[in-house]
């Protein structure tokens, strides 16, 4: 019994509302000929027909869905579809308005009005599916927002630890080799059979030349997504990018607390842009 009653709190606003609809509906276009003498007993006859279709609503989707889920029924599953649910009520609301039209509004039982009846008796369930599956399309992109929320936590937690992490980049013959930590490399620069290391240390700017190949020093730094490259001569740690700007036809990055712009190839500008 509780459950009936918080379903029905739940979904009562979504009946009254469909009622409504077609109390008005059926007073403002008149489908009918309703054969009742003056506008008191026609405004009565419109609301014994708003509340009888309340009335099935609340039976189909709250007192039957309920019954259905206390029991043991092979079937549960396809007696609660939506579809099946819909179907008996259209079923009971169209039996309920031709005998209700038919013996209190005094209204023939014509092939039209047959039609127009069921028009109607198919408008709550259709009126119910489309709110329930916008409520369901609701639920999953919130369901999607916390998840997304959860991955990116994950995803910063994971690349907190890779900045905390340092790093050996190596020159041909092993001579020249330094060890620096992942979050203060700022870019690497071609220059000829060279890379430009640019990396932050105790706030200062510094510059190490590598005799090495830019692709060999990114491939090390592979696993941190946060190093991007920008053009065939260049790979830059996002963090530091500053401004990204375009003059005429070419692209180009300015870096934090340097004085230096760093150019970006067509090749690489869709990356950029989506970095950015």
């Amino acid at each position: 019994m509780h459950q009936i009653s918080d379903n029905l709190r739940e979904r009562f606003r979504l009946f009254l509302g469909i009622s409504l609809g077609i109390f008005l509906f059926v007073l403002f276009f008149e489908p009918f000929s309703v054969f009742l003498p003056d506008l008191k007993n026609r405004l009565a006859f419109l609301v014994g027909l708003s509340v009888i279709i309340l009335f099935l609503m609340v039976l189909v989707y709250v007192v039957f869905t309920q019954v259905i889920l206390v029991t043991s029924l092979a079937l549960k599953e396809w007696f609660l579809s939506s579809y099946v649910k819909g179907f008996i009520l259209t079923v009971l609301i169209t039996i309920a308005l031709a005998f209700y039209l038919r013996f209190v509004g005094e209204t023939e039982m014509s092939f039209f009005n047959f039609l127009k009846i069921l028009f109607i008796s198919l408008f709550p369930a259709v009126a119910i599916s489309l709110h329930d599956s916008i409520e369901n399309l609701k639920r999953h992109n919130e369901e999607l927002i916390a998840e997304m929320g959860k991955t990116r936590l994950q995803v910063e937690k994971y690349e907190e630890n890779l900045l905390a992490r340092s790093i050996e980049l190596s020159s041909v013959g092993a001579k020249d080799n330094f060890r620096v930590a992942v979050a203060d490399i700022i870019c690497l620069v071609s220059a000829d059979n060279y890379v430009e290391v640019i990396y932050r240390k105790d706030e200062q700017y510094e510059k190490k030349l590598l005799r090495n190949t830019l692709k060999g020093l990114q491939q090390l730094l592979a696993p941190y997504s946060f190093f991007l490259r920008i053009h065939r001569t260049c790979v830059v740690n996002i963090h530091f990018i500053d401004q990204f700007r375009k003059t005429f036809n070419s692209y180009w990055v300015s870096l934090k607390g340097l004085d230096r712009k760093l150019p970006v190839s067509r090749q690489y500008l869709l990356k950029v842009r989506e970095v950015l």
